[in-house]
């Protein structure tokens, strides 16, 4: 089965955007491009919301480099109520029950499944035990104000550590599963 990996950028305070969809506070050099060049370059499947999406589909299709490469090309999923089309190359879009669809994805043959973003997204596959590990790249950066990586959720989830990478910027990236006694 395909593992559903959840990768995001976050400020120390846990926030994945400043107020008004602000995302220049990352720290984003040299040793955060090879980590991704060595993690994410290979993966299968990328999944978004909405909003997310359409950031991401308004930046990618004219930047340039092996990380424009892989966002064009690489096959995509994006979850939305109310978009009526997703022209990003490679994009699907699906109106329907997320949950389903990412069922039926991770039982597909193929690489990795990454969500970006997407926190509101997330929730829901999180509260659904969809995802299975957590990936963050924690910025030195207090925000105090902004959107939650993380959602109120019905349950506590008990995480396991399972890598560690500080980085020369102060990025710490931290790699984590759902503990075996999760719940």
């Amino acid at each position: 089965m395909r593992k559903v990996i959840m990768w995001d950028m976050v400020s120390v305070d846990g926030f994945f955007e400043a107020p008004g969809h602000d995302i220049g506070w990352f720290v984003f050099e040299d040793e955060l491009a090879a980590y991704i060049g060595e993690t994410q370059l290979g993966t299968g499947t990328l999944l978004f919301g909405r909003v997310t999406y359409e950031m991401m589909a308004a930046y990618w299709p004219s930047a340039e480099g092996d990380i424009a490469t892989f966002m064009n090309g690489v096959e995509k999923f994006v979850f939305s109520r109310t978009l009526t089309s997703a022209d990003w190359a490679r994009t699907t879009l699906v109106t329907g029950d997320a949950v389903k669809e990412v069922e039926r994805l991770k039982k597909l043959e193929g690489g990795t499944i990454f969500i970006f973003g997407s926190a509101d997204f997330a929730a829901g596959l999180i509260e659904k035990g969809l995802v299975d590990e957590y990936r963050l790249g924690i910025n030195p950066v207090l925000l105090g104000d902004g959107v939650p990586l993380f959602k109120p959720g019905p349950q506590r989830t008990k995480l396991k550590l399972t890598h560690t990478r500080p980085l020369k910027s102060g990025v710490v990236i931290l790699h984590y599963e759902p503990a075996a006694d999760a719940g």
